[in-house]
């Protein structure tokens, strides 16, 4: 398996920051965070995309996923509107950069039948995956919100129907919620990508926690992976761009590598 870390961990790091850092730290790659303003914005210009592209490839750094941000629940037309121009632009960026997988949000339930959300994200997503199958892109639904119970969004899954839609397993919104082999169960055979990461409850509320200080169960998490047949990256979300006080990027990621490689080598996981 790779390494990458997810940009909301460094939100003060520029591109060319990012790109040399993880190569420095250990990193085989980096999860961008895609908002306008800051790491990469859906309206990047050919020039940018080409010289994003050639700075990582030039650091020996593949972009391993692009964090998009989506609500398809919403039932506002407007709101429906802008999800998909955005998604449909990020398709774009991703495809020029040689970025393989953007993360995406089925967004918060609306209402209390899940059968209609579902049907809003499936309605959302159909055209979209057609699209990014076209561009050689894959769009990973996270385990984030209402859908981090894997039988929920396996029903997205299977709506949806295309190879280009899959899963971006976060294990610790999982772990919260119901056991991880359950969630994997539902998910197995379609995770793009993996949020690997510890985390605690405090005041109702899920917080980061370096690597083997929260209360997730990564060596079982680990195994489990590593038994469903996944074998590409195993990115660290650290939240430092909604939890200020968390420890800067400086101290979480080099922990994080060294944490992880040293969970793999003991449960035999091969690296790379």
């Amino acid at each position: 398996m790779k390494l990458s870390f997810a940009t909301l961990g460094c939100p003060n790091w520029k591109l060319e920051q990012i790109a040399a850092n993880a190569r420095s730290l250990g990193f085989d790659g980096v999860e961008l965070r895609g908002v306008a303003g800051e790491h990469l914005s859906p309206d990047e210009t050919p020039a940018e995309r080409e010289r994003i592209r050639a700075l990582f490839r030039e650091h020996g750094v593949a972009i391993a996923c692009i964090m998009g941000y989506t609500r398809f629940t919403v039932t506002n037309p407007k709101e429906k509107a802008d999800g998909r121009a955005l998604l449909e632009k990020f398709i774009s960026v991703a495809r020029d950069i040689g970025c393989p997988t953007i993360r995406v949000f089925g967004g918060k339930l609306e209402g209390t039948d899940l059968g209609v959300n579902v049907r809003r994200v499936v309605e959302a997503l159909k055209p979209l995956a057609a699209l990014a199958e076209r561009n050689n892109v894959r769009l990973a639904l996270e385990t984030h919100d209402d859908w981090c119970v894997g039988a929920n969004a396996r029903a997205i899954l299977d709506g949806v129907n295309s190879p280009a839609v899959g899963m971006c397993w976060d294990v610790a919104n999982s772990f919260f919620v119901e056991p991880l082999e359950t969630t994997l169960a539902a998910i197995q055979g379609r995770i793009f990508h993996v949020h690997f990461k510890d985390a605690a409850h405090e005041g109702g509320k899920e917080c980061s926690k370096l690597m083997g200080t929260g209360k997730v169960d990564l060596r079982k998490a680990l195994s489990l992976i590593h038994g469903s047949g996944y074998n590409d990256y195993l990115s660290f979300e650290w939240e430092k761009k909604w939890q200020p006080a968390l420890d800067e990027p400086e101290v979480a990621f080099p922990q994080y590598v060294a944490f992880v490689n040293a969970l793999m080598k003991d449960l035999g996981v091969p690296r790379g």
